[in-house]
């Protein structure tokens, strides 16, 4: 994660709809971005500076901000995501992309006054390393270094599964968690944080399970969780508690096909959706012959633990 201090960068700043804010941080990355920042409620504004601009106005759009080494890959990076964007979003007006140099600057120190502690329901303390102050004696702490995986706990999605392992902590310690789209294992970690007796993550992204099998040594939760390179398919057991941090299509892909890791009485916690796509997750819910037992919402995104149906109300639903 060491950047020299003589290193050049360009900003790389995407404007999407919130729709398209993760699967655009991940390309971010994908090209070689250290670490993408999300800018919510926010717009463009290249002939001022700063350049990003709060507007709640704009609540359905997110401003990303990236950088990428000034060097001979540059001009194809850029290009790349030129083309990328004109793939997904061509009939999406106001979509933006704005680059510009920004020399003698070490990115990755400058991001990190982004990456703040962030205190959940005075029950979960989740910092990056460089913050060192006491935590109190009543909360739980995980130390995470995200580098160039998702998951710092800010973004909505990931904000509503630790609010939910933080809700049903008590209920499940001990237990074994799946965490499906593990990122830099923040789900995972966190739950040995709050009791959870050991993890097993996947990601299908390789530079995410390093990610997340460094913050696992960092927090020395190493014995107790096993991250993968691959799908939810290559793990064998039942969990009692299964995340799964996605989006919506592969959330409706597996789901019914995920029901056989399920403990009797177990949990899967789905997220990575919007307010808009929850009828067409409900529906899917029902068809793996499980039901909605908690909803949580944030913003314009929704949370949603489900459960097997009994057999006197199949596809019950309690919210």
């Amino acid at each position: 994660m060491a950047t020299s201090l003589a290193r050049q960068w360009w900003d790389i700043y995407v404007r999407v709809p919130e729709s398209m804010s993760d699967a655009t941080s991940a390309y971010l990355s994908g090209l070689g971005s250290s670490a993408v920042v999300f800018h919510e409620q926010a717009i463009l504004t290249p002939q001022h500076e700063p350049c990003i601009e709060t507007w709640p106005q704009s609540a359905e759009w997110t401003v990303l901000q990236g950088a990428l080494p000034l060097d001979d890959s540059l001009p194809k990076h850029v290009a790349a995501l030129q083309q990328w964007l004109h793939t997904y979003t061509w009939e999406t007006p106001g979509v933006q992309l704005y680059c510009r140099p920004l020399p003698d600057v070490d990115y990755l120190t400058q991001w990190q006054q982004f990456f703040q502690p962030l205190c959940l329901e005075e029950r979960l303390m989740i910092r990056p390393p460089w913050h060192i102050s006491p935590v109190p004696s009543h909360m739980a702490c995980l130390t995470l270094n995200p580098g160039p995986a998702f998951g710092t706990g800010t973004h909505p999605s990931t904000h509503l599964c630790l609010l939910m392992l933080i809700q049903c902590a008590a209920h499940y310690q001990g237990g074994r968690l799946l965490d499906i789209g593990c990122g830099s294992g923040i789900l995972s970690l966190a739950a040995l944080q709050l009791g959870w007796q050991s993890a097993v993550g996947v990601d299908i992204d390789a530079q995410a399970v390093a990610v997340a099998t460094h913050n696992a040594a960092l927090n020395g939760l190493q014995d107790r969780v096993q991250f993968f390179h691959g799908s939810w398919n290559i793990v064998t057991g039942q969990f009692p508690y299964i995340t799964a941090n996605v989006y919506l299509g592969p959330l409706v892909e597996m789901l019914q096909p995920v029901t056989r890791y399920l403990a009797p009485e177990g949990t899967i916690l789905l997220s990575g959706l919007l307010a808009s796509q929850e009828t067409a997750m409900r529906t899917a819910v029902q068809k793996a012959g499980l039901a909605v037992q908690t909803r949580c919402e944030e913003g314009e995104w929704v949370a949603l633990a489900v459960r097997r149906a009994s057999a006197e109300e199949p596809g019950s639903s309690h919210v």
